[in-house]
């Protein structure tokens, strides 16, 4: 089941308004830029997959696995932030339990987790 349309972010104005209005946070895999949205009864997510990281297949890879891992996350994100997640080149060869546990790691640095987030699915 992918992530719900309504919940992703999609145009170009959206997300140049959160990079330039929002924080960010950084790691290895990822950075994360955040913004509160008080307006909004839900959280909304975007993913960003530059051409550096590799080719399509390569892209829409990492894609897939950030968009598992926010909706793993989704029931403990605060329903009044809008977010992006930006892939770095080190994730395509980093293994999912890594991507999710930095994930998580920033999401929390940035306020975005409310509670522990559930374990993964065996």
């Amino acid at each position: 089941m992918a992530l719900p349309s309504a919940q992703r972010l999609k145009r170009t104005r959206d997300f140049s308004s959160l990079r330039e209005h929002g924080r960010s946070w950084t790691g290895r895999y990822f950075i994360l830029a955040t913004r509160p949205r008080p307006d909004s009864s839900q959280p909304h997510a975007g993913f960003t997959t530059s051409k550096r990281i590799g080719n399509a297949v390569v892209r829409n890879k990492v894609r897939r696995r950030l968009r598992m891992i926010v909706r793993e996350c989704l029931p403990s994100i605060q329903l009044t932030h809008d977010f992006v997640t930006i892939a770095k080149y080190p994730a395509v060869k980093a293994e999912y339990a890594a991507l999710r546990q930095e994930w998580q790691r920033l999401a929390t640095r940035a306020g975005l987790l409310s509670a522990a987030p559930p374990a993964p699915a065996p």
